[in-house]
């Protein structure tokens, strides 16, 4: 076990994550708002989705700390994502029409916020997925590499305090937005193409609640280099 851990820690290990955006042809700002103009008639109606996002919910690990599944949902906030690398990459590749991501407040104390992500295939079907807890502005493929990253922060930290702790005990609670720079760009499909800003992420380890500070710089391209800036155990 000590030696999976060693391996896992050192695989993940380093302060910082950089997520380039999907070759695109020309000016990457450009294409992404033509991208987003086009697709613009196809975005769906969140009324009828609120039956589909419910039954996400209910069936997600992310809500696994609510004392019982979510009845009721709020839905709110849609907007593109067609820069998220993986969508991106499924539309050069003609596999997807466009993205978008979405919030749901819910009726679980534990998780009351909650962003989706809706995928439009080129075939009329469509993919929706729970992708995270709490608010946050980086793209769903960006915060899943980062968060790697920051759950072996996390897990460090927290087994310093208890030697004896297993990695499986970890898991990502909430996101939040902790400050952005007054530079912080637009945002364009889902992504920035100036500044940045910091989000502190809630992760649970060792039966310690633990917060990792996580800084991200926008490239210029629609990419992001994310940094751990700090982690603390907090309870």
């Amino acid at each position: 076990m000590k030696r999976a851990i060693a391996l896992l820690l050192a695989a993940i290990s380093g302060s910082a994550t950089a997520q380039q955006a999907a070759e695109v042809p020309g000016d990457a700002q450009t294409w992404f708002e033509t991208r987003v103009e086009a697709a613009a008639p196809l975005a769906p109606s969140l009324a009828d989705l609120r039956e589909e996002a419910l039954f996400r919910a209910r069936w997600s690990t992310t809500i696994q700390p609510c004392s019982a599944p979510p009845e009721n949902l709020r839905l709110f906030g849609l907007r593109p994502a067609m820069a998220d690398r993986l969508v991106t990459n499924g539309m050069l590749a003609d596999a997807f029409l466009g993205a978008w991501t979405f919030y749901a407040e819910t009726d679980c104390a534990e998780t009351p916020l909650l962003r989706y992500m809706y995928v439009l295939e080129k075939d009329g079907s469509h993919v929706l997925m729970v992708v995270n807890r709490g608010e946050t502005i980086a793209t769903p493929s960006m915060m899943r590499e980062t968060s790697a990253v920051a759950g072996a922060d996390a897990f460090a930290a927290a087994k310093a305090r208890q030697p004896d702790c297993d990695i499986k005990s970890v898991g990502m609670r909430a996101a939040r937005i902790d400050a952005t720079d007054p530079g912080l760009g637009p945002e364009i499909a889902g992504t920035r193409f100036t500044g940045g800003w910091s989000e502190i992420w809630a992760f649970r380890a060792c039966q310690q609640d633990v917060e990792v500070h996580v800084r991200f710089d926008t490239d210029g391209r629609g990419g992001t280099t994310a940094r751990i800036q700090n982690t603390r155990v907090v309870g």
